[in-house]
């Protein structure tokens, strides 16, 4: 016997209903002759069920007829002859499994057998049942922002769209999980992801969901683009060390008389001020003062060294600056 696989997209179970006039039959029973034209479903690639998960290996008719007569033959040969049946009205039922015994598609057909009509066609154009979709997605969270969000839109194969909820991101690891039971049948998976409102990643996808089966799986969203241009302003937080000056006063001191040193930076970047410094003094390598621009004492007669430490928050800022003070005796 030849042996050919159902198609889904206009698959035609033929029915040849043949009249058998032998003398060993009676005039109001028929020979039932079924040929079974069957081709593989015709499929783009699919994330989720296998080619021969989608392929009808073999097809169950059953049926009523005249006076409660009842037919129930499964087989995957091309032809299969069921005789001695009431010439009538029939009712057909055919359905479509694969070799795992899942079904996947139906057909219904009222027929009348008699001496005239000698040929039927049952079309298989109802899948059966209902299943799982189960898909993982990730994307590299070292390329997205916080605000990374993912719009997912899920579409039957007419065009029309199926509700379907986003869970919580894991914005840590870069992954979220789609789920959501449905009719058997083909659909197809739009996915976009988002990150400081800017599409930076996307995918569509088909799948086939088969009665009874989780159709489950992984998308990888590669976020690949390469920015043309990408600006980066320089800032310089470092200074250069602080320079000044000191002066004293009165210029013409006495041996007891009270002195004033003070200190006036000369090369400050703009925006900062002598009250933004740490100013201290030293004299002789001894702290005398601390924060202050100013310094009063009563020197000693003879020579002094006075010693300006200057500094700011900035690296590089720490400066020094020094007099030298003749105190008459």
């Amino acid at each position: 016997m030849n042996h050919r696989t159902l198609s889904f997209a206009g698959l035609l179970l033929l029915l040849a209903l043949l009249i058998g006039c032998e003398n060993t039959v009676e005039p109001d029973n028929a020979t039932l002759r079924l040929n079974l034209a069957s081709e593989r479903f015709r499929t783009s690639r699919s994330l989720l069920p296998t080619p021969q998960d989608m392929t009808i290996a073999t097809v169950r008719i059953t049926g009523t007829g005249p006076k409660g007569q009842t037919v129930d033959v499964q087989s995957a040969d091309q032809v299969v002859e069921i005789g001695n049946l009431a010439i009538g009205t029939w009712k057909l039922h055919a359905v479509g499994s694969n070799s795992k015994g899942t079904a996947l598609v139906s057909g219904d057909l009222t027929t009348l057998l008699s001496s005239v009509t000698n040929e039927a066609t049952l079309e298989l154009t109802q899948l059966v049942g209902e299943g799982t979709m189960s898909i993982e997605l990730s994307w590299d969270p070292d390329q997205v922002a916080s605000d990374v969000r993912l719009e997912a839109q899920l579409f039957h194969q007419s065009g029309s769209p199926v509700d379907l909820e986003v869970g919580a991101l894991n914005k840590t690891d870069g992954t979220v999980a789609l789920a959501k039971t449905l009719p058997a049948g083909s659909y197809y998976l739009k996915l976009q992801l988002f990150s400081q409102e800017v599409l930076v990643s996307g995918a569509s996808q088909s799948l086939r969901i088969l009665d009874g089966v989780t159709s489950d799986g992984s998308i990888e969203l590669i976020i690949g683009d390469l920015s043309t241009a990408y600006t980066i302003m320089i800032v310089n937080n470092t200074m250069l060390p602080i320079e000044g000056s000191i002066v004293f006063s009165p210029l013409q001191a006495k041996a007891g008389d009270e002195v004033t040193l003070t200190y006036t930076p000369s090369n400050l970047p703009e925006g900062i001020g002598i009250n933004d410094l740490q100013i201290d003094w030293y004299c002789e390598g001894i702290l005398v003062q601390a924060s202050q621009a100013a310094y009063t004492s009563i020197p000693l007669a003879g020579v002094h060294r006075y010693d300006v430490i200057v500094n700011h928050d900035r690296l590089g800022s720490l400066g020094s600056s020094t007099i030298l003070l003749d105190m008459p005796r």
